[in-house]
């Protein structure tokens, strides 16, 4: 269950995020926290080996949320695109992504 921490800020009248955290302990991964997030924040990962032998462990911080699974961050497939070339666009014709061809 997603616990937050937050205060209200007078100046712009909106509330600030100090502390966000999920018990992975209780969770269901039913995805209603990533649905329902206002800013669109959160999101689901592929990463369901949560075992542990001290339940108290599955409680994640928002630094521990922002990190990747060591299974992605081993995979040797997912690299940075080094030396991409540049798509010219002509200022003259409208832009369409689907209908970019000269490269």
């Amino acid at each position: 269950l997603p616990v937050v921490d937050w205060r209200f800020e007078r100046d712009i009248k909106k509330k600030q995020l100090l502390n966000y955290s999920i018990d992975f302990g209780v969770c269901i991964f039913c995805g209603n926290c990533v649905e329902y997030c206002p800013t669109n924040c959160l999101s689901m990962t592929e990463e369901y080996e949560l075992s542990t032998s001290d339940r108290h462990e599955l409680n994640y911080n928002q630094i521990a949320l922002g990190r990747l699974p060591m299974s992605i961050i081993g995979d040797y497939t997912i690299q940075t695109v080094m030396n991409s070339t540049q798509i010219k666009i002509d200022k003259d014709k409208p832009f369409d992504s689907r209908t970019i061809t000269n490269y």
